[in-house]
């Protein structure tokens, strides 16, 4: 699971693009990446809602699993998902950076995305 820690009360401020490095996407491409990964927990999803970020990215398939009750929730509250990231051990560390997310203009809930992360001076 991944855990609220007090911390993050300082660490996340309002606004931010919140991304979740776990190192589960290291098992991509595997049975256990879809079966078995590590989901937010409650307190930590209504942190995330209560500094009002705009979006939440992870190197997991998804932020939890059937019913999906993270998922509403954090769309109730306007927050898009990127789930599925890449690489994010290159970020950490990074003092800045930006977040650039292209999904497909389509008409659903959700879509595959290229993201990328670019350095910012």
């Amino acid at each position: 699971m991944i855990g609220y820690k007090s911390e993050y009360e300082q660490l996340v401020r309002e606004g931010q693009i919140v991304l979740l490095y776990t190192g589960h996407g290291d098992s991509f491409g595997e049975p256990a990446y879809y079966a078995d990964y590590p989901v937010l927990a409650p307190e930590l999803a209504e942190l995330l809602i209560r500094k009002k970020i705009k979006i939440v990215g992870m190197d997991t398939p998804s932020p939890d699993k059937y019913p999906f009750e993270i998922h509403s929730l954090l769309f109730r509250h306007k927050i898009p998902i990127i789930e599925n990231l890449a690489n994010l051990h290159l970020l950490r560390g990074m003092p800045r950076f930006e977040i650039i997310a292209l999904p497909l203009n389509i008409d659903a809930d959700s879509s595959i995305a290229r993201v990328i992360a670019r350095t910012v001076e």
